[in-house]
This record gives C-alpha cells, structure tokens and sequence, in this order.
C-alpha cells in the first residue's frame, strides 16, 4: 500500500471522527426526546460512510469471524460473558461514585433522563440491533483498525480517546469516565480476540441490560 493510499483512508477516518464528533455534540445537547432513534440513525451513517470510504478493508473484517471458524455458540457465550463482565465492573462503579462523588448521582440520573420521551421496548430494540452492532463496527472495526495499522499503540490509544472524546459535549464527568472504560474494554477485547461479533454481541448485550433491563438508578 503506497503513502498516498495511507494518507487517503487516515484522512477519510479523521474526517468521520471529527464528522462524529459533531453529531454526538448535537445528539446530547439537542436531541432531547428523540435521543435515541436519531443515535441510531446517526450510527447507521457513520456505518455507512465508513463502508463506503473503505469498502475493501470494512468486508473484510465484516467476514473475519466466518473465516476463523467461531462457532455462533462461541459467539454468543463470549460475548454475554464479556458483557456480563463488563455490567459487574459498572454495579461497582455505580457503588463508589453515588457513595465518594457528591454530583454521581445527579450525573447518573441526568444519564438515564437522556431519550425519556422513547419507549423502552423501542429503545432496547434500536441497541440491539442497531446501536451497539452499529457502533462497533464504526469504532473498533474501522477507526481502531485504521488507527491501529497507521499507528500502532499509538494509534489504539487515540482510537480510545476519541470514543471517550465524542462525550465530552455532555458535560457529564461520570458519563465521560463510563465512555473511556468501555471504549478501553471493547478497545481491548477486540485486539486481543480479534472477534468484530464477539464485540457487537457484548456491546448490544452490556447497553440493553444498563439502559433498559436492569438500569442503575
């Protein structure tokens, strides 16, 4: 792959990040009501974008599982555990900021507040099935991978912070603090086990059971 092929997908990358960036802004601070189906719509576009800005690159990781053998039980069981995992680190968290941060609970609530207007049963479907795939594909399998070939360690660090970055319009130290552990968990579970579904799994898992199954409130 010559330099000016690297320069040309680095810049498509950074340009959809920053293009991120923007919505997720407007997603926290003006979506009010309609918070959740305008971030899957959101999703979706960046999804699509990225497939388009690198077709080649994004099937390829798209069919990696299949070409790995991963049973869809392996799958399944891998990405539950690392979801349940994930949850039990949250109770925790949940547990020390309500008891050591005098505004944890008033962040914790204005996190939930978030979308109220959606039913829940609308709201747990568009994590399911369009949220959490979506956003795993965009952030690990294209802007980590991306990073990550371009740059190395350095570019998974800053493929972390840019998922934790997209929160920061919130305002919200708790929800920023929660971003950067689980863009760190599934950072890490992806590059580790390479498993773009075993990651889609945890993260539709993990959002369902904390916004809508068994919230922390």
């Amino acid at each position: 792959m010559s330099h000016k092929t690297i320069s040309r997908h680095m810049m498509w990358c950074a340009g959809l990040v920053l293009i991120a960036f923007g919505l997720f802004a407007y997603l926290f601070l003006g979506a009010g009501d309609v918070f959740w189906p305008v971030l899957a719509l959101s999703v979706a576009g960046l999804c699509a974008a990225a497939i388009l800005a690198e077709p080649d690159g994004m099937r390829d990781v798209l069919r990696s599982d299949s070409r790995s053998h991963r049973s869809p039980i392996i799958v399944l069981v891998s990405g539950a555990g690392s979801a349940a995992l994930l949850y039990g680190v949250f109770a925790l968290g949940n547990l020390l900021v309500r008891r050591f941060l005098p505004f944890g609970a008033a962040e914790i609530e204005a996190v939930y507040h978030q979308g109220a207007g959606t039913p829940r049963w609308i709201v747990a479907i568009l994590l399911l099935a369009v949220v959490g795939p979506g956003e795993e594909i965009f952030w690990r399998g294209y802007v980590q991978r991306r990073w990550s070939a371009e740059l190395g360690c350095v570019g998974f660090a800053l493929s972390i912070l840019a998922y934790t970055g997209v929160h920061v319009a919130t305002g919200n130290l708790t929800l920023i603090l929660a971003a950067f552990v689980c863009g760190g968990f599934w950072a890490l579970l992806y590059r580790y086990v390479g498993s773009l579904r075993i990651n889609i799994v945890s993260h539709a898992l993990w959002a369902a059971a904390i916004f809508v199954w068994w919230p922390m409130r």
